[in-house]
């Protein structure tokens, strides 16, 4: 075998290509993962350049195949959607939406107290709610958290003193646990 021929592994997937004469009846090839490796002549295969030729070659109906298939998957593939994440609804104006995690509504949350911040997130879920009812919307989603759910029983324990509102968990495969839905029922 000599430098540049082409080569495939007698009892393994895959080849390369003669580098240089290695030990005695070995060569030193780089893999087609390109690896160099030294491998006994033995348990190498030279391929000749007609056969490689051959092999690469396409026929006119293989790459209608190929077109066809990619075709096909361009079909199936959803569009806009990113791997992992759900498609957007269509926004729904009659529901407002509120986080009160605290890093969504102040600047800088370490110069609160425990007490302050939860004073804060309470003050700031009564003037959304408040914003709500007087702008007519239909629900308002509260995103409380999980936590220790501190924060989740003085929402509820505020909305009992509401008239016209009632309130339950909102929906698991959208909020998961850490979130309140409010229906603002209409006055006559």
């Amino acid at each position: 075998m000599q430098k540049g021929d082409r080569v495939v592994f007698v009892d393994d997937v895959g080849g390369g290509w003669v580098l240089r004469a290695g030990r005695p009846g070995h060569v030193v090839i780089r893999t087609d993962d390109g690896f160099e490796l030294e491998h006994p002549e033995r348990r190498l295969v030279r391929v000749q350049e007609e056969a490689r030729q051959a092999h690469l070659r396409v026929s006119d109906h293989q790459a209608g195949m190929v077109r066809a298939n990619d075709e096909l998957a361009e079909r199936k593939r959803p569009r806009a959607v990113r791997p992992g994440k759900t498609p957007k609804r269509a926004e729904d104006n009659s529901v407002a939406e509120v986080d009160l995690h605290l890093h969504e509504i102040v600047e800088d949350e370490r110069r609160f107290s425990d007490g302050e911040k939860l004073e804060y997130q309470m003050r700031f879920f009564e003037r959304a709610l408040e914003s709500a009812i007087r702008n007519g919307k239909r629900k308002l989603i509260v995103i409380h958290g999980v936590g220790e759910g501190v924060l989740r029983e003085e929402v509820r324990k505020m909305l009992q003193y509401y008239e016209g509102v009632q309130f339950h968990d909102a929906d698991m495969r959208r909020y998961g646990s850490g979130a309140t839905e409010v229906i603002i029922l209409r006055h006559r």
